[in-house]
Order: structure tokens, then C-alpha cells, then sequence
């Protein structure tokens, strides 16, 4: 901006409210929201990105330019690939509110968890944070994240096993039997541990899940970890 455009702003009553709008124009994209949900998870490529979000990779680069553009994400160079990541923990945590607010205030959304909340009571039901952490100390659960690897290698709740969705049906007689499997993914409106949760309860083994994912778990002050050997993908300075 020149001395002559910023005069004008300054003169403008509507000008933060212009530019406020803005931002609002970048998350009013479903696939760029998306997004943003999974970098909460883990840094990932480009193609990484598109194969979870089953988009082509033209139109994933696309939303990542806007977001990046609005300085949501930034960007590593890693050979020939460009991996995304998120701007700062104040995007995380944007995200939680923003997440959250729109559930407190969108009827459909009440009623999506609702009825998310009423099939997962029929298949084993669900246990909050606070629950969890009382099972996890009493050694009556074994908690499995079923998101991919990657998410579980950058965080997880400590004491977790990752047994991703894609694996769980070659594992499923590696679970034990005498301890309720706790499932969980990346948050109350993933469908990754539902469906983990069909499996186990169609094998007989009981299967409750978590009812919100890991960063509701991190902001909740309770315990996470990295695997050893985690390196994120992105430089942040």
C-alpha cells in the first residue's frame, strides 16, 4: 500500500470492517475450512492434503494459496514438494472457537451432533475427557487413535496406541480382550472412530468413543505427546 491509500483508510470508518470482511471471504470455502482442520492435526503435503481431502491436487493448491495468502498457513520447501502447515498456535486455536461457536449457534449443527451423538449410544457409547482420564488411571482402558499415522506421530494422548482406520482390520486380534477399547480421531464430527467403532462392536469387542478429538483433549489441559522421532514438516521461525 502507498502513503496515499493508507491516508484514505485511515479517513475510512469502514475500512477495518473491509478488511475484517475479508478474512471472512477466505473461510467462507467449505474445502479451505477442511483444511484448516486437518493442519490442525499435522503438517502435510500438498498431495498428502489432497488425497485426505479426495480432491485434485490443482484445486487443494488453489485453497492453500488463499489461505497461505491470508497467513493462515505457511510453507516449507522439502526437495521438490511444498509442505503446509499452520501459521501459529493462535490458528489452532481460532479454529476450536470458531469449531465451537458455530455448533452453539447453527440449528443443523446442533442437530448433526444430535444424531452423531444418538448412533454412537446405540453402537457402545461415548465417554467425555474428564471420564477418560478416571478409565485411563484405574488401567481398564486401552485408547487407540485412529487417525493416520502422521496425525498420531506429531500428537496424541500420552498412553495411546495408533492403530490407524485403514490397518484396524488386520489388528483387530492384537486388541485385548478383557479392556474396553477407547477410540478416538480429530474431533466430535470425524467419522473415523464411528466407523472403527462398527468394526470392533461387529467382532464383539466393546468400543466406546471418545466424544471430541485431540485438540479439544490438549485445550482441556490434559496430557499429549509426540512420537520420539516426530521432525514437523514445516519451518516456523
Amino acid at each position: 500500500m502507498n502513503d496515499q491509500t493508507n491516508i484514505r483508510m485511515i479517513a475510512d470508518p469502514m475500512a477495518p470492517f473491509n478488511l475484517t470482511a475479508e478474512l471472512g471471504h477466505v473461510l467462507s470455502s467449505p474445502s479451505r475450512l477442511r483444511l484448516i482442520h486437518l493442519l490442525c492435526q499435522c503438517d502435510r503435503s500438498v498431495e498428502k492434503l489432497a488425497e485426505a481431502m479426495n480432491e485434485p491436487v490443482a484445486n487443494v493448491s488453489h485453497h492453500l494459496q488463499v489461505l497461505l495468502k491470508a497467513h493462515i498457513v505457511v510453507t516449507t520447501r522439502i526437495g521438490r514438494r511444498i509442505a503446509y502447515g499452520l501459521a501459529s498456535e493462535d490458528v489452532r486455536r481460532f479454529w476450536q472457537v470458531y469449531r465451537d461457536f458455530a455448533r452453539d449457534h447453527l440449528a443443523e449443527l446442533q442437530i448433526l451432533g444430535g444424531t452423531l451423538a444418538a448412533q454412537r449410544t446405540k453402537l457402545g457409547g461415548t465417554v467425555d475427557h474428564r471420564a477418560l482420564t478416571t478409565l485411563i488411571a484405574s488401567g481398564a482402558v486401552l485408547v487407540v487413535d485412529v487417525r493416520p499415522r502422521e496425525e498420531f506421530d506429531a500428537a496424541h494422548i500420552v498412553g495411546a496406541v495408533s492403530i490407524p482406520l485403514a490397518d484396524l482390520e488386520q489388528r483387530i486380534d492384537d486388541l485385548p480382550r478383557e479392556k474396553t477399547i477407547v477410540l478416538y480421531c480429530r474431533g466430535p464430527y470425524c467419522l473415523l472412530g464411528d466407523t472403527a467403532q462398527q468394526k470392533l462392536v461387529a467382532r464383539s469387542i466393546h468400543a466406546i468413543r471418545l466424544d471430541s478429538g485431540l485438540i479439544d483433549w490438549a485445550n482441556a489441559g490434559l496430557p499429549i505427546e509426540s512420537s520420539p522421532d516426530y521432525e514437523p514438516l514445516v519451518k516456523r521461525t
